[in-house]
Parts: C-alpha cells; sequence; structure tokens
C-alpha cells in the first residue's frame, strides 16, 4: 500500500501559515517575558535591594555579590538592572515557549505550578550560603524570600500577559505580522539569545516534519511522552526544593 506523497508533506500554504503561528506566538512571549523581567526582575528586584539596604544601614557601601554597592541608588546602577533583567526575561520566556504545553489540570493549578516551579528552582540557584547578600544583610529570612519570590512572581505575570495576548482572540494573532514580529527585535542586542533562538526553530520545524507521518503524529502526540517531561520537571523542583531548604537552614 502506498501513500500519497501530498498526504505525508503538507502544502507549503499550510506550513507557512503554521510557521507564522509559531512566530506570533514566539514574539507575544518574548515580549511578555520582556516586560516582566523589567517590571518584576527590574523594577521588584531594585525595590528588594533598597529595603535590604534600609534595614542593614552598616551595609551601606559594602559591594554586594552582584557587583552593585549596598545603599547607593544610582541612573546607571538601575538601568543596568534592568537590561540585564529585561534580558533575563526573554530567556525565561524561551522556557516557558518550551514547556507552556506541559501544563495541566485546573487553571489555579496552572498558575500555582508555574509560580511556585520557577520560584523554587532559580531562587535554589540565586540563594547562597557564601558572599554577601544571604550572610552580611538580615532577617536573612527576608533576603531568602524575596529572592524565591521574585521569579515566581515573574512566572506569574509573564504567564498571565503572553496567554493573553498569544490566544486566538490575542492581539498578537491579530495585528500585521511585521507588527506581531516586533518583540523579537530584543533579540538583536543579545547575541547568546539568537543562538538559543536556533536550535528552538530548527527543533519545530524537525518536530513539525515528523508529524507529517502517521507513526510520527502518534508518537508525539502519545501522553507517556507529556508525563516523562512533567515527571523531569518534578525531579527537578523537589532536587531544587531540597536545596534551597538546606541552604535556609545554614543561613539561620
Amino acid at each position: 500500500m502506498t501513500v500519497d506523497a501530498a498526504e505525508e508533506t503538507p502544502p507549503p500554504s499550510a506550513l507557512r501559515a503554521d510557521a507564522e503561528t509559531a512566530l506570533r506566538t514566539l514574539a507575544g512571549i518574548c515580549l511578555a517575558g520582556a516586560l516582566a523581567g523589567i517590571a518584576v526582575g527590574g523594577v521588584g528586584g531594585r525595590l528588594a535591594m533598597m529595603l535590604l539596604a534600609r534595614l542593614n544601614p552598616y551595609a551601606t557601601g559594602v559591594k554586594s555579590d552582584d557587583g552593585f554597592i549596598i545603599g547607593h541608588l544610582t541612573l546607571s546602577g538601575t538601568l543596568s538592572l534592568i537590561v540585564v533583567c529585561l534580558f533575563l526575561g526573554v530567556l525565561g520566556a524561551l522556557v516557558y515557549a518550551v514547556v507552556r504545553s506541559l501544563r495541566s489540570g485546573p487553571r489555579w493549578f496552572q498558575l500555582l505550578s508555574i509560580s511556585v516551579g520557577p520560584a523554587v528552582v532559580v531562587g535554589g540557584i540565586l540563594v547562597h550560603t557564601d558572599g554577601v547578600d544571604f550572610t552580611t544583610l538580615e532577617p536573612a529570612l527576608l533576603a531568602v524570600a524575596l529572592f524565591v519570590l521574585i521569579p515566581g512572581v515573574y512566572s506569574l505575570v509573564l504567564t498571565l500577559l503572553a496567554e493573553g495576548w498569544v490566544g486566538h482572540s490575542g492581539w498578537c494573532q491579530r495585528v500585521r505580522l511585521r507588527y506581531a514580529a516586533l518583540p523579537l527585535l530584543v533579540f538583536a542586542p543579545g547575541f547568546f539569545l539568537l543562538i538559543l533562538l536556533v536550535p528552538l526553530v530548527m527543533l519545530w520545524f524537525a518536530l513539525r516534519k515528523v508529524r507529517t507521518t502517521p507513526r510520527g503524529a502518534a508518537i508525539l502526540d502519545h501522553p507517556a511522552g507529556a508525563w516523562v517531561a512533567r515527571g523531569g520537571l518534578t525531579a527537578i523542583f523537589i532536587i531544587s526544593a531540597v536545596g534551597l531548604a538546606g541552604d535556609v537552614a545554614d543561613l539561620t
């Protein structure tokens, strides 16, 4: 039995439509990540630093582990933090674009898991038992809570913005493609983000090609693959939670 080539390979118009939808979706998610990074990581991070500096006047003038001078609020320092958080926000958006299809359960559970997961994982990376940030600044629990809360709130804001923009009625799907794709310009100043984007696009086209065959579609659509990925993310969460709990115990 032979299969018609037209059934194996989608017409160029279908592939073009799929690529356009993927581009619009990625651009909207990246814009949401950039804005969430600026608002939560940049502005929120600066406010957290100011609060800790106010509570620890004796630490004024000490250089933090990230190179900022504690207690010194400068325009250049604030702008540097915002730029860094913008690119970190876009990087987080790329991660979200990959894992968003793994969401399951009711809406409240999706929002809870997408917030608590990154809060623990990224918070576990940020919190450490050496240096200045968590050993000099008091109370240590407040410092830990702030830097765990920031990635959690960022993830929540990213999700709410992105899903409101990339849905069927979202503006990313309604405006002209040239306008929808403008947010991807945030990759231009950060070449390393372009390096991350290229394999993501290549992976999308590879999966799109695999899905054109009945066997490939059956494999990709099988629920076991999604549950294996969820299990991997759960393992990362548990390992990070254990490490974070150990750091908190050492700091307190």
